[in-house]
């Protein structure tokens, strides 16, 4: 409420007061309250003032707004539908769901008899499954390859692909895991421990007694030594990796006779350990059976599903080792934490959880999906789209998610973007996580020297020893016999084809700086890589050099040449000089999907072409590809190399060893006794300086007689969207996916942190 005063003019209480001087007389009176009196009611003295005054009233109205706050009653309880209590008419989450019973709980009341297998199966499940509780799938991972798996045996399996799914489905003694730095540790797996006798020759293993196979049946020491023992008798008839094991022991006497169940070197204790003698002290062995072929498999399920047919007399004419059943991952037959729910080829291959996994906790990822992608573009749009979580995405098409932080402000500026040379320093792009990665992978181009030829109708799908070797080469060099040999296998041929190769352009421009130099089989970061240095370069004048030094001077009709056929020879008198140099078109093969490889491939046939080597080939599909690898129908091959275990062993053997010393991994037919002498010490001393002369001795007969290109070690950028959370990047082996997880998106946003 507010006050108002109303003073009345001095003339006017003058007038009121009959009073002369208004008029002009500057006369001032002193007032009496009679005189205000006689203006009106309400009129009051202020003698201060010498003033009459009122007071007048001014009411103001003020409303109030009142909110009145309604709060209901919502009905509190588990609110999950996944949860074994979960209740239909909860709308309020109070934090009761019930989601069974500890993992340790259950299985010991399985081990103890008083729950059978499907119920065990049962509450496993409920109890360690992932809950679905975001919108973006925070349950299943779906990744893109561009290549299809060959077999899920770790019998017979010696590709990428076929490892990615192996390490899933089975289980290894040890394995590889990362430090957090970069670096590769051993951790044990089905194994705690392991002691070796005084001589270096015999380890014996303790393992764990709490492992089930997928199917529920106990895993032993008799499962370790069978397995072992598969591999070697079953020899990997298309891959050859049982080299692996094959070099470190027999399983049986050392006669090297073959006994599934083992034998002298290779003997089950108890249900808990066993023992296993070597042929030479190897500093290397722990490594090597952390590799998928040491994988433990089911032998008694093994035995059951093997096929092995006998003549008349009983004796046995074939044995697949039960490798037909074991091809697609079966249920039962590893103890790993997941199984292959379905494999449709060249398409994908779906995993599902094995409940009876024996690691701790609940599982992150319910299903996980591997689509098989040749094209590029395609991929490019499915991973921008989140169609799929992660894959292969080409070098040039990184950029899109990744970029170089050159400020170091955690923002991309103008122009950042525009080129990925730095690549120790990339950032990432909003949604995605661009991570700068060091390998140990050797890309190369390996050189067949005991090329075949599939005969006419014969099947691709045949093996090598349905096929006819290219015999078109004297390198008994007497005149006699004039093809006991294929042009291949002379030295020069294989020197000069390495002169051809652009080496710096690819590892620059086809890879965009992501191949670091390699000069010979060990990569940088492995032990020993100092005892090699820069041979080959590009240079097509000593290529050709080197040919016609060799005699093959140009003389045979590109035209005519067949692999199965005899050369069609130009006469001296007729030649003009564009004649091919060889009897044989020289079949150059990479894989579709892989740009980088066709490049490669389509720049060393020109160059060969310009020094009158004829060459023929096209990208294949990956099942065509490995086929014409597994029957040697092929002359020069691209391909890249992970390693199997982290000693230098695992470079120069599989690379330059011959198939005696249980290398040769890529089949190339190369037996080089000098090199195989080295190998030899290299891989059975203990002593430092004498394992890094032996590589330095290996090396100078190498480059004499090379029957690889090695083109450089991969460096690159890998990306995957923001909510994916990785383990520790190792550098060796496969991702483990029971170590993932996917942070689930709720109204736009992630919910927690990896």
């Amino acid at each position: 409420m507010k006050a108002k005063a109303n003073a009345l003019l001095l003339c006017t209480l003058m007038i009121a007061s009959a009073l002369a001087g208004c008029a002009g007389e500057d006369v001032e009176r002193t007032l009496t309250q009679a005189d205000c009196d006689a203006i009106g009611d309400g009129y009051t003295l202020d003698s201060g003032n010498n003033a009459c005054v009122t007071t007048e009233t001014v009411t103001e109205t003020v409303t109030e707004t009142v909110t009145e706050t309604v709060v209901e009653t919502l009905v509190r309880g588990c609110t999950d539908s996944a949860a074994n209590n979960h209740d239909s008419a909860a709308e309020l989450d109070d934090g009761s769901c019930d989601y069974g019973r500890a993992q340790a709980d259950i299985m010991a009341d399985y081990a103890a008899g008083t729950i059978d297998f499907s119920q065990a199966l049962y509450e496993l499940e409920v109890s360690r499954k992932c809950r679905e509780q975001g919108s973006n799938n925070p349950c299943e991972i779906v990744e893109m390859s561009i290549g299809d798996a060959s077999t899920i045996d770790p019998g017979d399996a010696y590709d990428s692909a076929s490892g990615d799914v192996i390490e899933q489905v089975y289980d290894t003694l040890y394995r590889y895991a990362g430090d957090g730095s970069g670096n590769a540790i051993i951790e044990p797996r089905l194994a705690t421990g392991y002691s070796v006798s005084s001589d270096g020759l015999t380890y014996t293993f303790t393992l764990r007694d709490d492992v089930y196979f997928s199917n529920g049946d106990k895993m032993e020491a008799s499962d370790v030594v069978y397995s072992w023992c598969r591999v070697i008798g079953y020899a990997g008839p298309a891959s050859h990796v049982n080299w692996i094991l094959d070099q470190s022991f027999n399983c049986n006497d050392a006669d090297g006779n073959h006994d599934d169940n083992g034998g002298l070197n290779l003997t089950a204790i108890d249900a808990t350990s066993f023992s296993v003698t070597l042929k030479a002290p190897s500093s290397a062995f722990i490594s090597t059976i952390a590799y998928t072929v040491g994988a433990v498999i089911n032998a008694e399920l093994c035995e059951a599903n093997r096929v092995v047919e006998l003549d008349a007399d009983g004796n046995v004419t074939s044995d697949d080792y039960c490798h037909g059943w074991l091809d697609e991952g079966p249920f039962g037959a590893g103890t790993n934490a997941y199984l292959v729910q379905s494999w449709v080829r060249e398409d994908r291959i779906v995993l599902t959880p094995n409940w009876m996994y024996w690691e701790s906790g609940d599982y992150n990822i319910n299903r996980h999906t591997m689509t098989i992608v040749t094209e590029a573009s395609t991929r490019l749009l499915a991973y921008t789209d989140g169609e799929v979580d992660f894959g292969s995405i080409n070098i040039e098409d990184l950029t899109n998610f990744c970029y170089i932080d050159e400020n170091g402000n955690g923002a991309m500026d103008a122009g950042e973007d525009d080129a990925l040379d730095d690549k120790p320093n990339v950032a990432s792009k909003a949604g995605h996580i661009c991570t700068y990665r060091e390998t140990f992978t050797t890309t190369l181009s390996a050189f067949n020297l005991n090329p075949k030829v599939l005969d006419a109708g014969e099947d691709t799908s045949n093996t090598d020893a349905n096929s006819s070797l290219v015999l078109n080469h004297d390198c008994s060099d007497d005149g006699v016999d004039e093809n006991d040999c294929n042009v291949m296998a002379t030295a020069a041929l294989r020197e000069a084809i390495s002169y051809a190769f652009d080496y710096d352009t690819h590892r620059r421009v086809t890879y965009d700086n992501s191949l670091a130099p390699q000069y010979g089989p060990i990569p940088t970061g492995f032990l020993y890589a100092g005892t090699q240095y820069e041979v080959f370069t590009y240079d097509l004048a000593n290529a050709e050099a080197i040919l016609e030094n060799a005699g093959f001077i140009r003389q045979y009709d590109c035209s005519s040449l067949s692999h199965g056929g005899a050369p069609t020879v130009i006469a001296e008198a007729d030649r003009d000089g564009t004649e091919c140099r060889l009897p044989n078109v020289l079949r150059v093969m990479a894989n579709e999907g892989n740009d980088y490889r066709i490049a490669m491939a389509g720049q060393l046939e020109e160059a060969l072409g310009t020094i009158g080597v004829a060459t023929s080939g096209d990208a294949k599909s990956w099942p065509e590809y490995l086929t014409m690898y597994y029957t040697r129908t092929w002359d020069i091959r691209f391909s890249g190399w992970a390693p199997d275990y982290l000693d230098p062993d695992n470079y120069w053997s599989p690379f330059a060893g011959s198939h005696d010393i249980g290398g040769d991994a890529y089949g190339t037919g190369y037996h080089n006794d000098v090199v195989d002498t080295h190998l030899l010490t290299g891989r059975t001393s203990q002593d430092d300086a004498t394992r890094e002369q032996a590589y330095v001795d290996a090396f100078a007969a190498w480059v004499q007689d090379p029957n690889m290109i090695i083109i450089g070690q991969y460096n690159g950028i890998g990306v995957k969207h923001d909510d994916i959370c990785s383990p520790d990047w190792v550098a060796i082996g496969s991702a483990h996916w029971f170590d993932y997880d996917k942070l689930p998106e709720v109204d736009g946003a992630l919910v927690g942190s990896c």
